[in-house]
């Protein structure tokens, strides 16, 4: 609009100065002084949006301290009890994020230590809701959700997360050596501590040969991997921190069939007091898991060895 007004007030100038009303010093005048108006007027509407933004900012800001805390539970020497495993169990568990919607249904789960426990089951039907709520980010509408260990059993929350390695879908790899990415969790830990978190996850094979090893660089997104060997360093990083439990979210998507159940042998092999929970939308690694479950409809039914063992022959 400011640039239309101003082109009218050239044309204008012009129409006055052929026809001898004004002279050419005018003509200059009357233009700079629509030109200082003209960004007056386009600074001013300029506000527009930067106010809406600023709004926006402000309310996301108020919902995050209108969130309520974390409930924090008493010491009950969890950390102690790590070292000897914990068995992660849900019973009769329903959450809904919407109450006339609910994605899970008087769900039963049970993972133990020394134990490959899966989740398979179509996307969108609560897998990633059943993780959160074994991280504690979201609380069971009804039953309960827990972790069981030797000396006792404490509801799941902000307090168990840190008992956790989770590796997310995607990659995590960021720019920098891929000792500087393992040592995210453990800032401590010796060259020879990164070695045997890489020889567990199946990832040493690949990294002893780059040209500086650990101390290869690589890019940001882990630009100079491929996607599965990205995906075994985050596993490796997971390792490394030592938690009792693992959870992998999809972490061995981009590997092929036999990658995937070697990466899954040498955890077992290294990590033998682990719980290991992963989901899957693969069933090729079945065979290797202790128990396996299926999220479907609300539900989450545990597979029998025949249904495991048919869903292995279809894929």
């Amino acid at each position: 609009l400011g640039s239309a007004v101003q082109m009218a007030a050239f044309g204008y100038c012009l129409y006055l100065l052929w026809s001898g009303k004004i002279l050419y010093g005018t003509m200059t005048l009357f233009l700079s002084q629509g030109t200082k108006l003209s960004s007056a007027f386009n600074a001013l509407v300029r506000t527009v949006p930067s106010f809406l933004s600023t709004s926006v900012s402000a309310r996301r800001i108020r919902d995050l301290f209108a969130l309520e805390p974390e409930p924090v539970l008493p010491d009950d020497g969890l950390d102690r009890q790590a070292s000897r495993g914990f068995t992660v169990a849900a019973e009769g568990v329903s959450y809904g994020y919407v109450p006339w919607q609910p994605v899970l249904t008087r769900a039963d789960f049970r993972a133990a230590p020394g134990e490959i426990v899966a989740l398979v089951g179509p996307s969108g039907e609560g897998k990633t809701t059943l993780i959160r709520m074994l991280l504690g980010l979201v609380h069971p509408d009804g039953g309960t959700a827990r972790l069981v260990g030797k000396d006792g059993e404490v509801p799941l929350s902000a307090d168990t997360r840190c008992l956790f390695s989770y590796v997310p879908q995607g990659n995590t790899v960021f720019s920098g050596t891929i000792a500087d990415n393992l040592r995210i969790v453990r800032q401590d830990a010796s060259d020879e501590q990164l070695v045997a978190a890489l020889k567990a996850a199946s990832a040493w094979d690949f990294v002893e040969k780059m040209p500086q090893g650990i101390n290869s660089p690589v890019g940001e997104r882990g630009r100079g991997l491929s996607e599965g060997q990205a995906q075994r360093i985050a596993i490796a990083r997971a390792i490394l921190r030592d938690a009792p439990i693992l959870l992998m979210d999809e972490a061995t998507s981009a590997l092929d069939v036999a990658t995937e159940r070697q990466v899954l042998r040498s955890i077992l092999e290294h990590c033998p007091d682990k719980t290991c929970i992963v989901t899957t939308h693969r069933p090729s690694v079945l065979s290797m898991c202790s128990r396996v479950y299926r999220v479907l409809d609300t539900r989450v039914t545990e597979l029998s060895e025949e249904e495991s063992a048919r869903m292995v022959m279809d894929f």
